[in-house]
């Protein structure tokens, strides 16, 4: 028999067997090689709490080593599924249990629990414009069809969203789904006043959408507690709501949950086939939690992002004024910066690569990016949260020189 392997199933082929879906998706974002790296959203590495997890995962393998490393089951582990519900209630001032969480791999497999239990081909999600494209593409791939609905400055614009559920209702194709980062969205860093969560809460159960609420970013208050959670505010019913403690513990813990009413949860619960998330990382970080240390640890992260947000804010007026108007945020990572017109977001983004700086094209951030009216194309967001506040304005220096550049070349 000739061996042929190497010539065995070639890209092509491979090609021919993906899902359709595949075809369907942008590519993730990732980490940047470059110098500066303005791009990836993610934590600030030196505040990680190693120690006290060490310490955490010691006692939760002391206490019940038997039971921290075997299945779990789908929900999660109950106590620390109780923590959450307790924060809950105190939080939002409803009666929450334990059975109303379901504990999930990060809240990007919590978003993809929520797809996988309620999306099916060419049913209709809402989403906001612009968004997180890693919950676009999610959608997208249980076969979604995904339709934006405009926001400002405050987020998400609810007569605007009145009039997409509306016309979604009369061409007989009901919404489902609304999906929306209500706390310091991702990108535009935007938080919802609480009259416009009012408002949408109510759109969307006139309608019978249910609102998937995510809140990856709250807990990074920069400027005090944002307003009632749209959960709290639906006093717990046609809401799930994704939290994680990825942004103010560690993203690697890939620990997170969804809150909602029972049976939404048991629905949730029911669509799991992994045998539930780890056992040992919902013990450790409950003992993490108990510590005394979580509580210092996330003020500190406070403090630390706020000098962050203000230092890049300084040196973007300093630096690129005349180029690009933006919000400050009231918490999490993110500037959303307008750039003046006739200048467009890929050309400063290949201009800042020469600076040795990362930044990200507004294009990325929305459902439709060849639309005339909703593509992005003169927005840049730039994250504050990686880099101390030297290296930020040198930085923020460099894309200042890389506007400058792009914007002589179009006078």
């Amino acid at each position: 028999m000739s061996d042929d392997s190497e010539s065995a199933f070639p890209a092509a082929t491979i090609e021919a067997l993906l899902a359709p879906a595949v075809g369907r998706l942008a590519p993730n974002t990732s980490l940047s090689p470059l110098p500066y790296d303005l791009n990836a959203g993610v934590p600030d590495r030196a505040t990680l709490p190693a120690a006290g997890l060490l310490a955490a995962m010691q006692r939760a393998l002391d206490a019940d080593a038997a039971g921290a490393l075997t299945y779990g089951g789908q929900q999660g582990y109950e106590p620390l599924r109780a923590w959450i519900a307790a924060r809950e209630s105190q939080e939002g001032g409803l009666d929450v249990t334990s059975a109303q969480v379901t504990l999930t791999s990060g809240s990007a497999h919590g978003i993809d629990n929520i797809a996988a239990t309620f999306v099916g081909e060419g049913d209709i999600v809402v989403v906001g414009a612009p968004t997180y494209p890693g919950a676009i593409r999610t959608f997208r791939a249980r076969g979604a069809t995904i339709i934006e609905s405009p926001q400002d400055d405050d987020g998400l614009i609810p007569s605007a969203l009145a009039r997409v559920l509306d016309t979604r209702r009369m061409t007989g194709q009901q919404a489902k789904l609304l999906y929306i980062q209500p706390n310091y969205d991702n990108p535009s860093g935007a938080t919802l006043p609480v009259e416009r969560r009012e408002a949408i809460v109510a759109l969307c159960r006139q309608h019978g959408v249910l609102i998937v609420e995510d809140d990856a970013y709250t807990g990074i208050d920069l400027d005090g507690p944002p307003p009632p959670s749209m959960f709290a505010i639906a006093g717990g019913r046609g809401v799930m709501r994704v939290g994680t403690f990825s942004k103010t513990v560690a993203t690697g813990l890939r620990v997170a949950w969804i809150t909602s009413q029972p049976e939404i949860v048991q629905k949730l619960v029911f669509m799991r086939f992994d045998n539930g998330a780890s056992p040992l990382l919902h013990r450790m970080v409950l003992e993490y939690l108990r510590s005394g240390e979580y509580e210092p640890h996330v003020e500190g992260l406070r403090d630390l992002y706020r000098e962050r947000r203000d230092a890049s804010a300084d040196a973007l007026r300093e630096f690129c004024e005349p180029y690009v108007t933006f919000k400050t945020p009231r918490g999490g990572f993110f500037h959303w910066l307008k750039l003046r017109p006739g200048l467009d977001a890929r050309t400063v983004q290949a201009a800042a690569a020469e600076q040795g700086v990362a930044v990200t094209p507004g294009t990325g951030y929305f459902a439709t990016p060849d639309s005339a009216e909703l593509n992005g194309a003169d927005r840049i967001r730039l994250v504050f949260s990686a880099l101390p506040p030297e290296e930020l304005r040198e930085a923020i220096s460099r894309f200042g020189r890389a506007l400058e550049q792009v914007a002589s070349s179009t006078r």
